[in-house]
């Protein structure tokens, strides 16, 4: 009875040193995928820029690299917890992948113009994160409405493509900004909710922490497009 006391404990009391040892764990993955991606992208820029280009720019192509990144969501998802090194490899597949995507978004923009929407990115990444992850508010309740954003931004990204114009492509980037901003501050707090159901089971922990990168990965990319985006409108306007 003393023993399953003491698990219970640890379970909804976890000591503040293991939960910062496991966000730790959590932002190292997420900063590995994020130098894997600048690393395709700089490869492809500088090598293979006409090749990425011609593949980013073709329908067919990218709804196949498209389907191959939900594809690994996925399965990574899927996986996570009975294979976490599966998961964390799934995860760096998907970064590379992205980073042929950004080279196509990055090949004409100054790099002036990409260094000042990361910098913006990092900040506004940064303070979101701090919230979901000190806030008492429980966020669970902005599951659906967060999903039904997204699902709006992919359409209007799609009705962008075929009715492209400056007041539609501005208003979902500054909507993108939003959404994505609310969804990395709701990801952190459920991360750490997360992280009090299976502290103390060394796989358990290490499943959600390459599934909690992953997300906030494709949270910080989401975020950095649509910044690049709006300092991309800006210069070409100046």
């Amino acid at each position: 009875m003393d023993n399953l006391n003491s698990r219970q404990t640890r379970i909804i009391n976890p000591d503040r040193s293991g939960l910062n040892s496991f966000f730790l764990k959590v932002y190292s993955y997420m900063g590995m995928a994020l130098l894997l991606t600048s690393l395709t992208t700089f490869v492809c820029v500088t090598m293979f820029p006409m090749q990425t280009l011609a593949l980013t720019s073709n329908l067919v192509t990218t709804l196949i690299l498209f389907a191959v990144l939900m594809g690994i969501v996925w399965v990574a998802s899927r996986s996570a917890m009975q294979n976490p090194a599966k998961a964390f490899g799934l995860m760096m597949a998907y970064s590379i992948v992205m980073g042929l995507f950004f080279t196509s978004l990055v090949m004409f923009l100054q790099p002036k113009s990409i260094i000042l929407a990361f910098i913006t990115t990092a900040a506004l990444f940064a303070g979101m994160a701090l919230y979901g992850v000190t806030t008492k508010r429980d966020m669970s309740k902005l599951g659906t409405i967060l999903f039904g954003a997204v699902f709006a931004l992919i359409i209007g990204g799609l009705l962008n493509l075929f009715m492209g114009g400056t007041i539609l492509y501005l208003g979902l980037s500054v909507i993108g900004v939003i959404v994505f901003a609310i969804i990395t501050a709701y990801d952190m707090n459920n991360l750490k909710k997360m992280y009090v159901q299976v502290a103390g089971s060394a796989q358990a922990e290490q499943g959600v922490a390459v599934m909690g990168a992953l997300n906030l990965y494709i949270d910080f990319i989401n975020l950095f497009t649509y910044i690049l985006r709006l300092f991309a409108f800006s210069s070409n306007n100046n």
